[in-house]
This record gives structure tokens, C-alpha cells and sequence, in this order.
């Protein structure tokens, strides 16, 4: 029995999936006669490059056309389908990208077709072809005799040389999308009679990620696991978690449970699931809690208990949560592909999530609460205070006087209203001045680059005025050096006029 992708590969070009853009075109350039000499199709893995070729070549051939497809009766389409076929000719150019391979394409163009009335020359991974082989193929791609069709099959199209690409009438192979993937998974099983969940074609439409030749793999596989197709025997196959252990991670990283979430973490990984996959499903399920809770649930692939439980996750985490695990997840591929221990990478993008976006703030809070304090008893008059200072002190009405009871209140609203980011950063600065209405923050490095964007001077901004509408917020940059005038002044008020030598070491 032969695997399903090959069992099952479309013979005309209305069975092909998801690439209707490329087969109307070239059934219309068949029915008007206008095909041309060079073609390059390129796209992705498993979108149905080789197919369209192996169709295209019959069909420019085919003695009684079917809206543009071959009919598949006729003596051309019967002899072209055979083993004995000498005029649809298939290159691999993977393991022959040699001049000498061109060099032999070029020494039998010459000929005439045996049966059909064009010889048709596929070139597979055509970006594998040398340079010298790509200068060999230039005079021949340009002006090949009127029985000779040239197909360039490739993913990777910006690797072929621009002499060989203005040549060729270019087609792109898009990803197919997952909904005719599922509807494609769905129809194959029915006709082998297989018994299966919902779900699990779900799963595996998803899993082909575009490729209707990679879903269909997966589905062979998943064939032989059972009386019945299910969904954990697709989870099983692909080597994926199920969704609830990946929505109980995202809970323990809302909460900021790191115990939590490491222990979850340890669980998977003693199953054998890699570092890597568990990254990526992660980011995949906060994006479809995203999508939910913007309201875009119909493009998520899921069944109907999953769209239950993203739902439920979409009204306990905010966008801003469920983008910063996307972000911090998704961006850990090249890290972990390098690493000497993913695990430990994984474990650290899992760390700093929970504490970004952990809801407990309360060592931030005590600072918050005993500098309030101490303004309210220095308004009262109950603080130790020198009789100057009672003398100047103006009634809480307005401006606040106090430096880091003024930065608190801002950060709160940070938390509550503007980026996860900017408030992780503001809350990590505590050199502050505050002077006529005007609070100064110092900070250095990366966080002064935060701070000064435009987004954190707005977020700042607004801030501000949610604390009092005269209140103006500067970042400036901590420079890490010392003010000489200014210390030798201190010391002069001092010391009055006693003779003071400074030495520089």
C-alpha cells in the first residue's frame, strides 16, 4: 500500500489545494495557447510545486484538455504517466548539479519529443545547481527550441542567479491554508475509512504548518496507532503537550508562580519532550488566547473544548501578558538550537516571564507605603522635624513634595494602564530628584534607552498628570561620574575657610 501524499497527489489542476492563484493561470495560458518556454515555481516545502509541474507538462501536451487540466485518457496522458516516459523528464538537481548534467540536458534538447509535442525538463531544488552549472543552462533557458519546456522547481528563489530568474516566468507556491489542510486530512481518511476524533485532524492539519504533504504524513502515521484516530495519539506521534498543561503554565506565569510553573516545567520535560517544542507550543497556545480575546476566534484550528478553555484564559490574561509570552517564547529558537543546555534557557525565559509580569508587587509597595507615611506626618506635624522645616511645610493640596512617594504613584499607573515594559524598568529606578514640579529620574544603560523612547516619555507623560496636572517627568542619563565642583563646594561650606589641597590620583 503506498503512503498517503503519493496515493493521494492531485492529478488535475483543480485538485490542487490553497494555490488557486497559480493554477487559474496556467490553465488559462494552456486554453489560450500562450505557454511560454521557462518557468520557475517556488514556495515552501510540500505546497505543490512538483505536482503543478508534473500536471503542467501533461497538459501542454494532452489531446483533449479538461478546462485547462489533462484528461488523463488520451494516448499522451497514458504514456506520459508511464515508467517508460522519455519526454517529461525529472532532475534532481540536488544530486546532479554539475555542469556536466546540463551539459548532457543541452546535448538532448535537440531531439524531438517521442509522442508529445513538448519535451518537458523539471528541475527540482534548482537553487542546488553550481554556478558553473546555472552559466551552462543561461543559453539553453534563453532560446530552447520550440519543443522544449523548462520548469525550475526551488524554495529558495533569491539563490538562483538574476540571469536565470529574468528568464523564467516566475509563479509563487503560498502556504496552504489550515482550514483546506483539515478539509483535505478529513476527506482522505473518510475514503480510507478511518476512524477518528475531530480533534485529532484538527492536530495534525496544524501540524503541517502550510504543507499539505507534511500533513498528510503525519496522518499516515497516525493511521497505524489505533482502531481509531485520536487526539492524545497525534499528541503521542507529534511528540506535543496537550493544551491544558500548556494553559496551566500560562496561569502560573500570570500569577507569577514560579514554583509553580518550573514544576509543570519538570513534568514535561521528564516525558521527553525537548526544550525547543515546548518554547514553541507555549507561544502558539498564548496566541490563540490572543486571538480569542480579540475577538479573531475563527482563525484558530481547534475543537470545541479547546475553544471552551481559551476561552476562559482570554477573560483572566491581558493582551499585554499574552503578547510578552509570545515575544519572550518565540524568540528563543536560535538560542536554544546552540545552547549547551536548553533547559536552562527555557527555565530562564520561564523566570524572567513570571517575575515581569508576577502581580505581586509588594516590596515595591512597602517603599510606596512608608514614604507615604512619612509625608502625611510631616504634614501633620507629628514628624521629627527641624522648626524650619514645620515653618515651609504647605498643606497635601497640591504638588507633591516627596520625591519617591511621587514616583510611586506613577509607577501604579504604569502597572495599571501603559506597557508591562515600561513598568518593569520604572520600577527599578530609585535615583530621583524632584525640584518646582519637575521629577528627574537618573538611570543608565538599557534603561535610559527605555525610559527616553517616545513611547515611555508619552506613557510618562500622561502618568504625570494622573498624579497632578502640574507635574512634569525628565529622564536623564546617569553618567557614573563625579561632580568635582560640586563635591569641593560641599566641602568648602564645611570646612569655611580653612586652606584645602586636593591631590588627584
Amino acid at each position: 500500500m503506498s503512503v498517503l501524499y503519493r496515493k493521494y497527489r492531485p492529478e488535475t489542476f483543480d485538485d490542487v489545494i490553497g494555490q488557486e492563484n497559480v493554477t487559474e493561470a496556467l490553465k488559462n495560458q494552456i486554453i489560450k495557447n500562450r505557454v511560454g518556454h521557462a518557468y520557475l515555481f517556488t514556495g515552501s516545502r510540500g505546497t505543490g510545486k512538483t505536482t503543478c509541474a508534473k500536471i503542467f507538462a501533461r497538459a501542454v501536451n494532452c489531446l483533449s484538455l479538461v478546462g485547462g487540466s489533462p484528461c488523463g485518457k488520451c494516448t499522451v496522458c497514458r504514456e506520459l504517466k508511464s515508467a517508460s516516459n522519455v519526454d517529461v523528464i525529472e532532475m534532481d538537481a540536488a544530486s546532479n548539479n554539475g555542469v556536466d548534467e546540463i551539459r548532457e540536458i543541452r546535448e538532448k534538447v535537440k531531439y524531438a519529443p517521442a509522442v508529445a509535442r513538448k519535451k518537458v525538463y523539471i528541475i527540482d531544488e534548482a537553487h542546488m545547481l553550481t554556478a558553473g552549472a546555472f552559466n551552462a543552462l543561461l543559453k539553453t533557458l534563453e532560446e530552447p527550441p520550440e519543443h522544449v519546456l523548462f520548469i525550475l522547481a526551488t524554495t529558495e528563489a533569491h539563490k538562483l542567479p538574476s540571469t536565470i530568474l529574468s528568464r523564467c516566468m516566475r509563479f509563487d507556491f503560498r502556504l496552504i491554508p489550515t482550514d483546506k489542510i483539515y478539509g483535505l486530512v478529513k476527506k482522505v481518511y473518510d475514503d480510507e475509512g478511518v476512524v477518528y476524533e475531530d480533534s485529532a485532524v484538527r492536530l495534525i492539519a496544524k501540524a503541517g504548518e502550510g504543507s499539505a504533504r507534511d500533513a498528510l504524513s503525519v496522518a499516515d502515521r497516525c493511521m497505524s496507532a489505533g482502531d481509531a484516530v485520536t487526539y492524545n495519539d497525534v499528541a503521542v506521534a507529534l511528540g506535543v503537550s496537550g493544551w491544558e498543561i500548556m494553559s496551566e503554565i500560562l496561569s502560573a506565569i500570570g500569577s507569577g508562580n514560579l514554583g509553580q510553573a518550573l514544576t509543570t516545567l519538570d513534568k514535561l520535560i521528564a516525558t521527553g519532550k525537548s526544550a525547543g517544542l515546548i518554547a514553541k507550543e507555549l507561544s502558539s497556545y498564548a496566541r490563540d488566547v490572543l486571538a480569542v480575546r480579540s475577538g479573531g476566534a475563527g482563525c484558530v484550528v481547534a475543537g470545541e473544548d479547546k475553544i471552551a478553555a481559551l476561552g476562559r484564559d482570554a477573560e483572566k490574561f491581558s493582551a499585554e501578558l499574552l503578547i510578552t509570552v509570545m515575544k519572550t517564547f518565540s524568540s528563543l529558537d536560535t538560542e536554544l538550537r546552540y545552547s549547551i543546555s536548553p533547559r536552562i534557557v527555557l527555565e530562564c525565559a520561564l523566570a524572567d516571564a513570571c517575575l515581569l509580569l508576577s502581580n505581586d508587587y509588594s516590596a515595591f509597595a512597602e517603599r510606596i507605603s512608608r514614604a507615604e507615611k512619612k509625608l502625611a506626618a510631616l504634614e501633620n506635624g507629628t514628624a521629627s522635624v527641624m522648626p524650619a522645616e514645620k515653618e515651609t511645610a504647605k498643606p497635601r493640596t497640591s504638588m507633591p513634595r516627596d520625591a519617591f512617594s511621587c514616583w510611586g504613584k506613577i509607577v501604579t499607573y504604569l502597572r495599571q494602564h501603559e506597557s508591562m515594559v515600561i513598568f518593569s524598568v520604572a520600577g527599578e529606578q530609585d535615583d530621583l530628584v524632584l525640584s518646582d514640579g519637575n521629577l528627574t529620574v537618573y538611570a543608565g544603560g538599557d534603561a535610559f534607552m527605555v525610559l527616553s523612547s517616545p513611547e515611555a516619555k508619552d506613557a510618562l507623560a500622561r502618568a504625570a498628570q494622573s498624579v497632578h496636572p502640574d507635574l512634569s517627568v525628565t529622564v536623564d542619563k546617569r553618567t557614573g561620574s563625579v561632580d568635582m565642583d560640586s563635591e569641593i563646594a560641599k566641602i568648602k561650606a564645611i570646612a569655611g575657610n580653612a586652606k584645602i589641597n586636593i591631590t588627584k590620583r
